[in-house]
């Protein structure tokens, strides 16, 4: 059965090394393992968290960017701003979609995956509906209703308004004089009320007003009315007049769906593509991707919190332990220095107070009392054989 006090003195105190040394290689071990842990999420934190954070946002900013600079170009056709959308892509959207996809593989949420992937499909469809807008914004197809105006509604109205004026000018020649004024006043009322129409058609269209809008259907309908009053009073044309009036009621035909067109596309959202696009396309998906974004930095902040958070108790929890091992290791090397220092020092202390009695002639007859088996004890055994020895050469000595 161990003996603490049998031990020899050597491996008593080896024993008390061994036990600094053990609790000291656990303080290592356990400060080394804490460490490694905390430089692991330092490192998720650093290489993983932030920069997915932080190309989340780029990425955002990018998106701002790209649509701000696409309005800029609808409105006033600066080229500067066709050169800040591919700067908004190629130093922004692109790169930071690029650098999640590669940190992707460290995520630890799988849902972010599964927004990364959707982000991807948006993106290109952002891209898409984006080059779409700039591509149409500043040419005539982008404004259905004026090129209907330009190209088709304005001529014809000239052609109207020539065919008008030939009629006038018959009409003056006309020798029935009360007739002849009633007709040239209604040809001159078409006339006018034609043009009134299509001014302020375009007036509509430039500008929106709704004021502009009524005067134009305003007009095209006493246009209507001086028609039917023309049309009563064919039978007073002559028959050049009445293959004019039949090209101008053919004109007319032509031209009055043509003006309920332009007013229904300037009415509508659809006047102008690239705004009705950007309103139906790019925005709605530049909005997706950004709920998606905001979806993904919500997980990522909480997962950053809860790295920040371990780093904090991990540290706090290192701290605890380091202190904690070093009263632990002070209170075991007390209690191990004092065993050894009076398992050593009390048997010296009795040799020496034995010796001292002895020498002034008391307690011969007292011996060291054997309190273990090692140095010490052989020390006391073999002082008490030398004191008996002594004192069975006592009387030889007297003789």
């Amino acid at each position: 059965m161990f003996n603490f006090k049998d031990m020899m003195i050597g491996k008593k105190i080896g024993l008390g090394y061994g036990v600094i040394t053990f609790i000291l290689m656990g303080v290592v071990l356990v400060t080394i393992q804490q460490v490694k842990t905390m430089e692991t999420i330092t490192k998720r934190v650093v290489e993983l968290r932030t920069p997915t954070a932080y190309a989340s946002l780029m990425m955002l900013n990018g998106i701002n960017h790209s649509l701000a600079s696409l309005r800029g170009w609808i409105i006033l056709g600066d080229p500067k701003f066709q050169t800040e959308r591919a700067l908004a892509w190629a130093e922004q959207i692109d790169p930071s979609l690029k650098q999640m996809h590669e940190l992707a593989s460290d995520w630890t949420d799988q849902e972010n995956k599964t927004r990364l992937k959707a982000i991807e499909k948006e993106i290109d469809a952002l891209k898409m509906s984006q080059q779409k807008i700039e591509d149409i914004a500043r040419t005539p197809e982008n404004y259905p209703a004026q090129k209907i105006l330009f190209d088709q509604a304005e001529p014809l109205g000239k052609n109207i308004v020539a065919i008008v004026s030939k009629m006038i000018k018959l009409e003056m020649k006309n020798k029935m004089a009360i007739q002849n004024k009633r007709l040239i006043g209604v040809l001159a009322n078409i006339e006018t009320t034609i043009s009134l129409s299509l001014e302020r058609a375009d007036e509509f269209l430039l500008s929106g007003k709704q004021e502009f809008k009524n005067e134009s259907q305003e007009n095209w309908k006493k246009n209507v009315e001086y028609m039917k009053t023309l049309q009563g009073n064919k039978k007073n044309l002559s028959g050049e007049q009445l293959r004019n009036f039949e090209k101008l009621q053919g004109g007319l035909n032509q031209l009055g769906p043509l003006m309920e067109d332009i007013i229904r596309i300037r009415s509508g959202e659809e006047w102008n593509w690239a705004n009705h696009w950007v309103q139906t396309q790019a925005a709605p998906v530049a909005f997706r991707i950004k709920e998606l974004l905001n979806d993904m930095n919500v997980i990522q902040e909480q997962l950053l919190e809860n790295d920040i958070d371990e780093i904090s108790n991990r540290t706090h929890f290192l701290i605890v332990l380091l202190v904690a091992l070093f009263f632990a290791a002070a209170l075991i090397i007390g209690v191990l220095g004092v065993s050894i220092t009076r398992s050593i020092s009390e048997p010296i202390l009795n040799v020496s107070k034995l010796a001292d009695e002895l020498v002034h002639g008391n307690s011969r007859k007292k011996r060291l009392p054997i309190q273990s088996t090692n140095e010490l004890g052989t020390l006391s055994h073999s002082f008490n054989e030398l004191l008996d020895r002594l004192q069975e050469d006592k009387p030889n000595l007297k003789d």
